[in-house]
């Protein structure tokens, strides 16, 4: 009765029928993942289809079964210390488990025994109301959960007791706390995906027993209503609004728990978002050529510049579960590159699908438009070398989220970006991202008013609340794309604050691939403000003209112009800024401001190798209509639209 009323009290109904269903089938060992039939394709795999894939987990499985497990240790310097260390120990318990699945070793039995124990024995999984409740639990939760389900006739009696009897303590805290915790309905949040994915891997492990087993199904129905309205909340284009860097971590996560549930309960994914969203990754990725170990995607939102789970095997399964043949050529050229984060690598032994050939992505478009969240991904080809420009301006959460929720429901990882673009070139960032940082407008390339930025900045994390509840949508008005020309366009408006009096912030970006980006806005106000642009370069750079400036890394150079210097000024210097936990530190900017109530800017931006020259831009101004020529090039440009030949 308690549990059902729990359920009630948090709108959900009690035990599913698809729970019910499962509970009733004849259930054998292991199930999670895995069935006994899949254990002996696989044994047989990792010496044919397997073998490269396979040879990688066993070394990883090796390491890890020669270690001693972290001592526990409290040293939580906050009251609410999410003990994050122990994220590892939870990600680690399948390598043993599964390399004596395979190969019957008894020294990776004994190495999943003690990390297991190990597991068990902390008494805390997180400390104050991060105890149970978070992602060092979810991470313990299904780390136990798979090695109590694949070992289950492999252990001793009293190790197997033991991991019972945590699974089923640790459960019950856990499903207490999607009741209470401040994720309960963050529905796109990667800590309620990590903690019930946790939570409905130990549900399913425990499904058949005698005494828990009515408490495992709640927590399975719980889970299942919890994902489904994540399902309903996503936007179809398959965009993250975390960033590509929490998108890995999020989709880990996602995966299992529908890997499992589709299994069991016959439950599928039925977001559209699914099967562009290895795209959005793919489209995410900066040029190949500059792959390295740390260096591997674009950092917008709360994002480093590599990935920090995989992203080789969750393109895998992606790969196999729509038969996504660039998802399949993606995760081979990572593995290739040596670039990828191996947090759970085993993964790609079980989905990995052989009969899903890889497709390099030569034969796709150069740009994308990711819809939902207004996010661009223009670059001039796929040669592994090309130039990339990435514009984002969109609504927080998305357009098809913002319109189902009256509250924030994990907007906590998203910048105050709107009308912001990066710009990769050369081998080198040109335009950056501030990466994770402190959410503050001015540490991005976009738009002042007045010193302020955008709604939601300010914090630690990004307060999206206010732009949900009122409805503010920016959004893109052109995206258009042609051999030598991208133009897109977006309207930022709706990012800012009322009582900054924006009337207009439209940015508008043609891209004269492969080398040149002219940015022009059309700002409006509701009476005289200083208003300011930021733009800001990865190299720092010298004066080379009253309005232009050069900046040179090592392997790259960009210039920039500023084509309409009119009643503006120009600087570049070291600005204020805030490193994630809000310590002073400093960003290198240009700074354009003006004061006005009306202003009409443009931007040039040229590129080319470090010791190369950069094209020149001129601009020929005709009322509205405006001309850039750059050598043979021109672009036309009116206060609505844009030509190019």
């Amino acid at each position: 009765m308690l549990r059902r009323a729990f359920l009630s009290s948090i709108g959900l109904s009690s035990i599913g029928a698809a729970a019910l269903q499962a509970q009733s089938s004849p259930l054998s060992r292991p199930r999670l993942h895995l069935s006994p039939a899949r254990i002996e394709e696989l044994r047989a795999a990792i010496y044919t289809t397997h073998a490269d894939i396979w040879k990688l987990v066993q070394a990883q499985a090796d390491k890890i079964s020669a270690r001693t497990p972290p001592v526990y240790q409290e040293t939580g310097a906050v009251p609410n210390d999410e003990q994050l260390w122990q994220r590892d120990v939870g990600s680690n318990l399948p390598f043993p488990a599964l390399a004596w699945l395979l190969t019957r070793n008894q020294s990776y039995l004994d190495a999943a025994r003690r990390w297991s124990l190990a597991a068990c024995g902390y008494p805390h999984w997180g400390l104050g109301t991060e105890d149970g409740s978070d992602l060092a639990a979810g991470h313990q939760l299904y780390g136990l959960a798979l090695v109590y389900d694949w070992l289950y006739s492999s252990l001793d009696p009293e190790t197997r007791a033991t991991i019972r009897r945590t699974l089923v303590e640790r459960g019950e805290k856990m499903f207490r706390a999607a009741g209470t915790a401040y994720w309960r309905q963050s529905y796109l949040q990667n800590h309620l995906w990590v903690s019930l994915g946790g939570l409905a891997a130990a549900g399913f492990a425990l499904l058949d027993d005698p005494e828990a087993g009515a408490a495992a199904r709640v927590w399975i129905d719980l889970s299942l209503e919890k994902f489904r309205l994540t399902e309903a909340a996503l936007g179809p284009d398959g965009a993250s609004h975390e960033g590509a860097g929490y998108w890995s971590y999020g989709v880990e996560y996602l995966l299992k728990f529908w890997h499992m549930a589709g299994d069991l309960l016959g439950e599928q994914p039925s977001s559209g978002w699914w099967p562009n969203t290895a795209a959005y990754r793919l489209y995410m990725g900066i040029p190949r050529a500059s792959w390295r170990s740390q260096y591997t995607i674009v950092d917008l939102a709360d994002c480093p510049r590599s990935d920090w789970y995989g992203p080789e095997y969750l393109l895998r399964r992606l790969a196999a579960l729509y038969r996504d043949g660039y998802a399949q050529g993606l995760a081979d050229e990572l593995e290739r590159a040596k670039v990828t984060n191996a947090v759970a690598p085993w993964l790609n032994v079980i989905w990995y699908d052989p009969e899903v050939p890889a497709v390099t992505p030569a034969g796709l478009p150069t740009l994308r438009h990711f819809e939902d969240m207004g996010i661009v991904s223009a670059r001039s080809d796929w040669s592994g070398d090309e130039s990339l420009l990435v514009f984002k301006c969109g609504p927080v959460i998305g357009h098809e989220a913002t319109a189902r929720f009256e509250y924030d429901p994990g907007s906590g990882h998203v910048h105050p970006d709107t009308g912001h673009f990066v710009l990769f070139a050369n081998g080198e960032w040109l335009i950056r991202d501030d990466g994770y940082r402190w959410k503050q407008t001015d540490q991005h390339n976009t738009l002042l008013v007045d010193g302020k930025g955008q709604l939601g900045e300010g914090a630690m994390w990004f307060r999206g609340q206010e732009q949900i509840r009122r409805r503010r949508l920016p959004r893109m008005l052109q995206v258009e794309a042609a051999a030598e020309l991208d133009w897109i366009s977006g309207d930022a408006t709706e990012a800012y604050p009322l009582e900054l009096g924006l009337k207009k912030f439209v940015r508008r970006l043609l891209f004269l691939k492969p080398d040149v980006l002219i940015v022009v806005d059309d700002i409006e106000t509701d009476s005289v403000r200083r208003l300011e642009l930021r733009f800001h370069p990865e190299a720092k750079g010298q004066q080379t003209g009253d309005y232009a400036w050069l900046f040179r890394g090592s392997k790259a150079a960009l210039r920039l112009e500023v084509l309409t210097p009119e009643g503006s000024e120009c600087s570049t210097e070291d600005t204020p800024a805030k490193d994630r936990d809000g310590a002073a530190i400093t960003m290198h900017a240009v700074r354009l401001q003006t004061t006005a109530a009306v202003w009409r800017n443009a931007v040039a931006l040229s590129w080319s190798q470090s010791d190369g020259d950069q094209a020149r831009v001129t601009i020929e101004r005709n009322g509205d209509l405006w001309v850039f020529r750059v050598g043979e090039r021109m672009v036309s440009l009116t206060a609505e639209a844009s030509t190019g030949t």
